[in-house]
Order: structure tokens, then C-alpha cells, then sequence
């Protein structure tokens, strides 16, 4: 038998909704930019919610036969003990409960990315739970209290082992957690190599390229766009981070083509910003339109490549 653990992030899309157009025509987006490339990985005082689906590989039968968080309590106890078994924050325990059963025998850190998130969503829980209902509910202070305790006690068990781990997603958690130097530029010398295939990690590169080499910012989200496999999945504010370096390096065709991708993929935006860009400064939006319907047709095909559109003529 064997595990696969498939790590997801539905919150993107989600987060890529509620993003606020960062184009100005008046002052510098630095620091806005950089905040909204931040927000595609959890931050120490914001926790991404991370939707995990194990799959089990039982000879040809996929997920027929995967246990319920019931059964897995009564088979294997140990997984369950240490965690509140009240009603509150019952999905959490459930994804901690998955993970730890699908890799009880696991040598590979990968999945102790997730855990952790998992684990700090579930302590955020039932420390609000506990606070809500402590004076109503005053017996079932205890359980709680034991989440609370087994919450923390398993971040800190888990950041102790992975401190030193070469996985790119641990590596970003000690780094954003702990403000961990080595644990930065082990992450950055992945997301800088051509074994990526997640997009996300060469936008959070991106967040810190941003502060001192727009140009090398602009390259690395071209090369996290080239990587997406469905335009769903693609957070527009990509698109607005890529139309504000162009305002903020006075490059006004390439501030002008994103902001018209970026209406593209979002419903809410109207032209009228972009069309007075183009009027401002004489752009030739002709020529600029066509190159956004390239752009477009290329994303959602899944064949974005900023060499072969000739995006550095921009």
C-alpha cells in the first residue's frame, strides 16, 4: 500500500476575489505591492486555510475504502487522545487526524508543512472556543484545555524537527514564523532554481525581490504565470503587482497590457482607468490590445511564455 498526499489551496482563489486594484497613477506601490505578494503564503499573524485530500492507493479500489475519522479513532486511539473530542472545531481535528494517519510511517518532512498549518488553524480554534463558551460550558474547559496544550506543544515539536529541512515549503515556514535567515535563503535558492512546478513559491520570492529589483520581481512572475495549469487557479494580483511596477518605472505599455489582463480575469474592473492610461500618454493601444488578447488566450490555455510574446519589448 501506498500514500499520496495531495496538498491543495482553495483560499486562493478565494484571496485572489477580494484582492484591491493596486494600480496608482500618483504615488509609489512598493509597499502595497509587496504586502499583496505576501498574502499568497500564511504569515505569522494570518493563517491560509490548506484543504488536504490523502489519497489512498488500494490496488485499483482509489478512495472506495478510506476510513472515516471515527473509524481511524477506534483503530488507532493514539492518533485522536491528545486532541479535544468536544464538537467545536471539528474540521480541524479532521485534517490533523488524516495527516497523522496517512503518515504514521512517513520518513519525507513534506507533509509536516501542512500539519503545522493544520495545527496552528486548530489551536486559533479552540482558544477561541474556550473563550466564548468557558463561562457557560464550564465542564468542557478541560478538553479544550488539552487542545490548547497539544496544539502548541506540536508546533513547537514540529518546528524543532523541521528547522533544518531543505523542503521549500518548511523552509518559508521557519522564515515567515521565526524570521529564520538560513531557513530564507535555502528557500530562496529553490524558488530561484528550475525545479519549481508551484507557482505560489516564485510569487513569494517575488515579495522579496520587489524591495530591491523590480526588474527580477517581473521576471519571476512572468515565470510563476508560465506555471499555472489552469487560469482559474491564477491570482489576479499578479496582474495588478505587474501594472503597478510598470507605473512605478514609468513604463506605461507594460502598466497599460496588465491592467487590461487583468480586467480580463476580473469581472469587477471597467476599463475606464485604462483607457485614460492610453489617452495620457499617447499609447499605441492598438498594437497593446492585441498583445492583452495574447496574453489572455495564452493563460488560459496554459501556454504562457514571456519569451515567445516578446514581453521584455513592452
Amino acid at each position: 500500500m501506498s500514500f499520496r498526499l495531495t496538498v491543495t489551496s482553495s483560499i486562493l482563489n478565494k484571496q485572489a476575489r477580494k484582492t484591491k486594484l493596486l494600480i496608482s497613477f500618483k504615488t509609489s506601490m512598493k509597499t502595497r505591492i509587496t504586502e499583496s505578494l505576501f498574502s499568497k503564503f500564511p504569515t505569522k499573524g494570518y493563517v491560509t486555510t490548506v484543504w488536504l485530500a490523502a489519497a489512498t492507493t488500494l490496488t485499483g479500489c482509489g478512495d472506495l475504502f478510506e476510513p472515516t475519522i471515527s473509524e481511524i479513532c477506534e483503530s488507532h486511539s493514539e492518533i485522536c487522545l491528545d486532541l479535544s473530542l468536544d464538537a467545536r472545531c471539528r474540521g480541524e481535528r479532521a485534517e490533523i487526524i488524516r495527516l497523522r494517519y496517512y503518515n504514521q510511517d512517513s520518513k519525507d518532512d513534506a507533509y509536516k508543512y501542512p500539519l503545522l498549518l493544520n495545527f496552528e488553524e486548530y489551536l486559533t480554534c479552540v482558544e477561541e472556543v474556550q473563550h466564548i463558551e468557558h463561562v457557560k460550558r464550564k465542564g468542557k474547559e478541560a478538553t479544550r484545555l488539552k487542545g490548547v496544550i497539544t496544539a502548541q506543544r506540536e508546533i513547537k515539536r514540529l518546528s524543532r524537527e523541521t528547522k533544518d529541512s531543505l523542503d521549500p515549503y518548511l523552509s518559508y515556514y521557519h522564515w515567515t514564523r521565526y524570521n529564520d535567515k538560513e531557513a530564507f535563503h535555502r528557500f530562496e535558492r529553490y524558488a530561484a532554481s528550475n525545479r519549481v512546478s508551484d507557482p505560489k513559491l516564485l510569487v513569494a520570492l517575488a515579495s522579496v525581490q520587489i524591495k530591491t529589483d523590480q526588474k527580477r520581481t517581473i521576471e519571476t512572475l512572468y515565470r510563476a504565470l508560465s506555471l499555472y495549469t489552469d487560469s482559474d487557479d491564477i491570482d489576479v494580483s499578479i496582474f495588478y503587482s505587474l501594472a503597478s511596477m510598470g507605473m512605478d518605472m514609468d513604463n506605461y505599455r507594460l502598466a497599460y497590457v496588465w491592467y487590461g489582463v487583468a480586467e480580463a480575469f476580473d469581472e469587477r474592473l471597467s476599463d475606464t482607468q485604462r483607457v485614460q492610461l492610453g489617452q495620457r500618454y499617447a499609447l499605441p493601444v492598438g498594437i497593446l490590445d492585441n498583445i492583452v488578447d495574447e496574453i489572455v488566450s495564452n493563460l488560459n490555455s496554459a501556454t504562457f511564455n514571456a519569451d515567445s510574446l516578446k514581453l521584455d519589448k513592452l
